[in-house]
């Protein structure tokens, strides 16, 4: 559906300057046939939070930020953008604004496609908005919605149904994700890795019948969650349960319709909180494996990972939301160990787009490079930012915002990076921050200004409180 048809139906009445792609060059421990950089380089953006100054929450943007933002992500070497119905919007739209902002991805996925770039629509399962038919759904906190248990037949055709109607309105989509949970999944005691698989099964077959060329994949995020609640469980044996519950989906693959594959969260390669449960990156186990990956895409299925938090936190750690995060050295790493199990395909996330343009820039360049320096990716959105007499200076303060991230912070010490050198404290970074100059013409389409940038960043040094 475009975005006129959509405006008919529903009753509203709503290129870009490109990095040159670099040849790949071999990680440090890769092997040689394990050099090929990523073919698909996704952003997600998850738009239902609050944040404070408010034009720093999609939850609020319009058709004007999104396509900014757009081209930003084109020009940063992404060729892909995935969007979901937050929790509370999960229903057929019924006030104004839920309209708009359908209209509004429409004309995103429109651009997406005059440019070069996919689109991908997530789907969830058993998640019911609860919000009143005559109010607006609002942010994810809210938490309006049941999780409805499919093993009662009028429960699964009231949940795929719903999600068949999103389906519809992004029949031009190039693919979908059947997300296992969070939001979704079914904590009745008898749901089962099975029954999610039951609406992998069906949304794969609508999506040949609707669209031929678009794709279906099995997204096993909170594939655990097909259980005992996390409450429950305990974070170490969720993330035990992740790993069998990814396998047993790997298992049934073979199953599905061809145009199904598959989605990773990656948690074990990446994650503080894993590495904390586990003991330490050293006692964490790996998955997925080279051979994981390799028994998958040997079948005719490939694979895409589905990193999240790294480029951009959540409400969960309220330390450092709405700040600006350097997360450089980490996006690289992950990268690199995805590339040597094999997977080509990664979607990487955002909540607040413009506050993370540096993590952005990072994960487009290395997505490409994943050998490149930090040091250097890093000095190069410098000068995107600064005026030319300023480039270093801000190079310099991000080089110490880099090696003091909240990520870095959570991490156990066996699985901390080395700091970049750099002889400025916080007190420095904060002053020199201040006499920063923007640059008055970026060489690439910045989706917000480099004067407003400097000013969130001067105002996140202040935040980060975990560094004295």
């Amino acid at each position: 559906m475009n975005r006129k048809e959509f405006n008919m139906t529903i009753g509203l009445g709503a290129a870009a300057l490109l990095l040159n792609p670099h040849s790949s060059a071999e990680a440090p421990e890769a092997s040689e046939k394990n050099t090929e950089v990523f073919s698909l380089r996704g952003v997600y953006f998850h738009d239902g939070f609050e944040v404070d100054p408010i034009h720093h929450a999609p939850l609020h943007w319009g058709r004007d930020e999104w396509m900014r933002e757009i081209r930003w992500l084109k020009a940063c070497g992404i060729n892909a953008i995935e969007f979901a119905t937050m929790l509370e919007f999960n229903r057929i739209p019924k006030t104004d604004m839920e309209k708009k902002k359908i209209s509004d991805r429409l004309e995103v996925m429109e651009l997406a496609h005059s440019l070069g770039m996919k689109f991908g629509y997530i789907l969830s399962n058993t998640v019911v908005s609860t919000v009143p038919d005559n109010e607006e759904p609002g942010n994810q906190m809210k938490n309006r919605a049941v999780q409805l248990c499919p093993q009662k037949k009028e429960n699964f055709e009231q949940t795929v149904a719903l999600q068949e109607w999103y389906m519809n309105t992004y029949r031009k989509a190039d693919f979908y994700e059947e997300f296992a949970a969070d939001w979704g999944g079914c904590h009745c005691g008898q749901c089962t890795v099975d029954d999610y698989m039951k609406y992998v099964d069906t949304f794969a077959r609508d999506a040949q019948a609707m669209n031929p060329e678009a794709r279906l994949y099995a997204n096993t995020w909170c594939i655990a969650y097909w259980g005992p609640s996390p409450e429950e469980q305990g974070w170490k044996k969720v993330f035990e349960n992740e790993i069998a519950g990814s396998r047993k989906v790997i298992e049934l693959l073979p199953a599905m319709p061809p145009n199904t594959h598959l989605t990773l969260p990656c948690h074990h390669l990446y994650r503080p909180l894993v590495y904390q449960q586990c003991g330490g990156k050293s006692k964490t186990p790996v998955f997925p494996t080279h051979e994981d990956i390799q028994s998958v895409t040997q079948s005719g299925r490939d694979v895409m990972a589905w990193p999240h938090f790294i480029m951009d936190d959540d409400t969960g750690r309220s330390m450092q939301w709405g700040i600006v995060h350097s997360e450089v050295r980490y996006i690289r790493e992950l990268l690199q160990r995805l590339q040597l199990t094999g997977i080509r395909q990664v979607m990487g996330n955002l909540y607040l787009p413009w506050l993370q343009i540096l993590n952005t820039y990072a994960y487009g360049r290395l997505l490409q490079e994943p050998s490149l320096p930090a040091e250097q990716i890093i000095h190069e959105f410098a000068g995107l930012i600064a005026s030319p007499g300023d480039v270093d200076q801000l190079t310099e303060v991000l080089f110490w915002m880099e090696n003091h991230s909240y990520w870095q912070e959570q991490m156990p010490e066996d699985a901390r990076l080395p700091s970049i050198p750099c002889s400025m404290d916080k007190e420095a970074a904060a002053s020199a921050v201040e006499k920063l100059k923007p640059n008055s013409s970026p060489a690439l389409p910045l989706p917000y200004s480099p004067a407003e940038w400097l000013q969130d960043l001067s105002r996140s040094i202040g935040r980060m409180t975990w560094v004295v």
